[in-house]
């Protein structure tokens, strides 16, 4: 049984190792579950991600409650099809999709999957961020995800509702990103999204203008304005940054306390933060392709930080997989 003290990290060391289980189908025990935070043990939207992976593999729990500070884990085979999850608080909808792809990908037929709770969330990247980014890396390496965000939901009430479809993979390529520099520029997109009632304020349009006030790059420069029905109010702007053969997204939660201008304005630094190390994706995307290089079992990227999170996700990869990740000058690589 592969034994894992949760209070190095957050939720995140959870759903690794719930997707890492379920895909290898070894045990675990996680104890201090995020022993480390104000308010430790399985929250919400953990308990979802635990009981709907245990869903798909019909496994075996033990401390599947809220609050739990411990779990073991021990899965059977992963059994594709149609589920419906609902999170049942503004808890990240991503963050549970995020657990359940690897053993779905590899599953023997497609999936699809229906999330209900936060869309976007000051703790999880928006569900458009995993859409025009994080999927898109999936493709380059033969990975056919498909996603749809149906309502957008904000804190506290949530409400919002995605779908996937997973399409199996047999096999996934080499996901390498040093050599990403070699292709053309192509465009910047930029989505604003808001909840209905601000659009008398015209809050998209500002945070748009906010945004391309403070980025150098002016051509081809794409934007979009979208007003949702929520039932909590709220807003956040996504961009990314295209070249042929990579991408940099980056996403801003809007705040009472922020003008949209500002909320714009910071979203352009931060992406040009990115950019101008010479990264290969932003370390947010970066962060969630890790498993994908150790299932791999090879691959390179180059990140703008090495981050505690990354961190600790290598640390739990490790333990499931049979490979190593060396880390040098900001270039993570996985090898076995």
């Amino acid at each position: 049984m592969i034994e894992i003290d949760g209070s190095i990290g957050g939720g995140q060391i959870l759903r690794t190792a719930l997707s890492l289980s379920a895909l290898t189908q070894k045990t675990f025990k996680i104890i201090n579950i995020r022993g480390k935070r104000e308010n430790a043990g399985l929250q919400h939207q953990h308990l979802t991600a635990v009981n709907s992976i245990s869903k798909i593999c019909n496994a075996q729990i033990k401390g599947n409650e809220l609050h739990s500070k411990e779990l073991e884990f021990t899965p059977n085979n992963v059994t594709p099809g149609s589920y419906k999850f609902d999170i049942g608080t503004a808890g990240s909808t991503i963050l549970v999709l995020q657990t359940l792809l690897p053993p779905l990908i590899f599953a023997k037929e497609k999936s699809t999957l229906e999330i209900t709770g936060g869309t976007a969330n000051p703790l999880a990247p928006p569900a458009l961020d995993i859409k025009e980014v994080f999927l898109w890396h999936l493709e380059k390496i033969g990975i056919d995800v498909k996603l749809e965000i149906e309502k957008e939901g904000f804190y506290p009430k949530g409400g919002g509702e995605i779908k996937v479809i997973i399409n199996t993979c047999k096999e996934i390529k080499e996901l390498n990103l040093l050599e990403h520099h070699k292709g053309n520029y192509e465009e910047t997109k930029i989505i604003a999204v808001c909840s209905k009632e601000l659009k008398e304020r015209e809050v998209a349009k500002r945070m748009i203008k906010g945004f391309k006030l403070n980025f150098p790059i002016q051509n081809k420069i794409l934007s979009e304005e979208l007003y949702a029905e929520t039932l909590s109010p709220g807003c956040y702007i996504h961009a990314n940054y295209n070249y042929e053969d990579h991408k940099i997204g980056m996403s801003v939660l809007g705040e009472k306390s922020k003008k949209a201008e500002d909320i714009g304005k910071e979203c352009a630094l931060k992406l040009l933060e990115e950019m101008k190390t010479g990264a290969s994706t932003d370390h947010f995307t970066a962060d969630q392709l890790l498993i994908y290089m150790a299932i791999k079992g090879s691959g390179k990227l180059k990140v703008s930080q090495i981050t505690d999170h990354m961190k600790t996700n290598i640390q739990i990869i490790e333990k499931f997989l049979d490979v190593k990740f060396n880390i040098k000058d900001n270039v993570i690589e996985c090898i076995k």
